[in-house]
């Protein structure tokens, strides 16, 4: 069972997750490195910690997971860090033209970089994480805990399809792991994970609570 942190609003729970991470960053031993999720969802989160005292000097930041688009893009995730966060070192998982070399290159870094300092992830209404969807071709593979720490290629249900996603190898491989779950629509699923409902079985978040176990702490909020 994951450590649960159930909040009653939004801001309570943005404050409380922005100074467990400030903690754990400025604890955890060189390098530092912290891969967080994209979307609109953390945003008020990332120009939290933007205002707490961090050596970014020290900090290595990267999306976990990264639309195949231009950096400056709007739905870039690296943009988005960009933004809110502009004393940070970002680590671009653009690292090549092409995606699969782009992903090998970029999962190399972060992997020479093991284990990571923290991995805080976000979940879709449809029980994904970083970029690894329910039914995606490869999913099997990504979500396999006896594969290497690398990145891949995945493919989103909508635009833009192509997507950069740490496996869950790597995304395992570091010493602090959170989830960041905003509704009660979210809520709902969780329940159902949580209780290990037949029919969620078969969902990436599913596998990543399994793997995981009482090390991951999911952070929610109505």
């Amino acid at each position: 069972m994951p450590a649960l942190q159930f909040f009653p609003d939004r801001e309570a729970c943005i404050e409380a997750l922005a100074g467990e991470l400030a903690s754990v960053l400025n604890a955890a031993p060189e390098p530092r490195t912290l891969l967080l999720p994209g979307g609109q969802t953390p945003r008020p989160l990332l120009q939290r910690l933007a205002q707490l005292p961090l050596d970014w000097s020290q900090l290595l930041v990267s999306p976990g997971d990264e639309r195949w688009v231009a950096a400056a893009a709007t739905d870039s995730n690296l943009r988005l860090l960009g933004e809110c966060l502009p004393q940070a070192q970002l680590l671009d998982p653009r690292q090549a033209e092409s995606p699969e070399l782009a992903a090998a290159r970029w999962g190399a870094l972060l992997a020479a970089r093991l284990p990571l300092s923290a991995v805080l992830l976000g979940m879709g209404d449809d029980g994904h994480f970083a970029s690894l969807f329910p039914g995606m071709s490869g999913l099997a593979s990504a979500l396999d805990v006896q594969q290497s720490p690398a990145a891949l290629v995945g493919e989103a249900p909508q635009e833009p399809w192509l997507r950069l996603s740490a496996n869950l190898s790597l995304l395992l491989a570091s010493q602090w792991l959170g989830v960041l779950v905003f509704g009660a629509g979210k809520r709902a699923l969780l329940e159902r994970l949580l209780a290990s409902d037949p029919d969620v079985r078969e969902l990436p978040m599913w596998q990543l609570l399994q793997a995981a176990g009482p090390r991951l702490q999911i952070w929610w909020a109505p």
